[in-house]
């Protein structure tokens, strides 16, 4: 009698380790099997390094990818994460283009960080006869 709860326990737990980790990894892998077979052009897709792009183009391995206006980009099908819904984006890709589309002078360049000095402050000793200082 000892054995068979032995055997039962054992045989719940290969159950178990089925429903809770082979069976959806199996979805998942089959989700986006799906979601790249039915790549397309023209369709909005965000890659694994959180770069967004239109596909352009699409072959039996590769994607080629536009990712801004004549800028484009040539990654492997499995680098595609997911399809991108309009909730994923902040600005629209028309108002991507726009920005794009803008002169160097309208694009407001960004100010260079300043280093906090303090005028009062003497500069570190160098010279012969100084030792000089590194953390340890």
């Amino acid at each position: 009698m000892d054995q068979y709860s032995t055997l039962i326990l054992i045989a719940l737990m290969v159950v178990a380790f089925y429903f809770l980790i082979m069976r959806p990894q199996r979805k998942r892998q089959q989700a986006i099997a799906k979601t790249l077979s039915e790549l397309t052009p023209g369709t909005r897709v965000m890659l694994g390094s959180g770069l967004f792009g239109t596909v352009v183009g699409v072959g039996s391995k590769q994607v080629v990818l536009e990712i801004s206006p004549g800028n484009e980009l040539t990654v492997l099908k499995q680098a595609v994460s997911r399809v991108v819904t309009e909730d994923d984006e902040d600005v629209e890709a028309d108002e991507a283009d726009e920005l794009a589309d803008l002169e160097p002078d309208e694009v407001a360049e960004p100010e260079e960080p300043t280093a906090a000095v303090d005028p009062d402050r003497e500069p570190p000793a160098s010279g012969p006869g100084t030792k000089p200082t590194t953390a340890i």
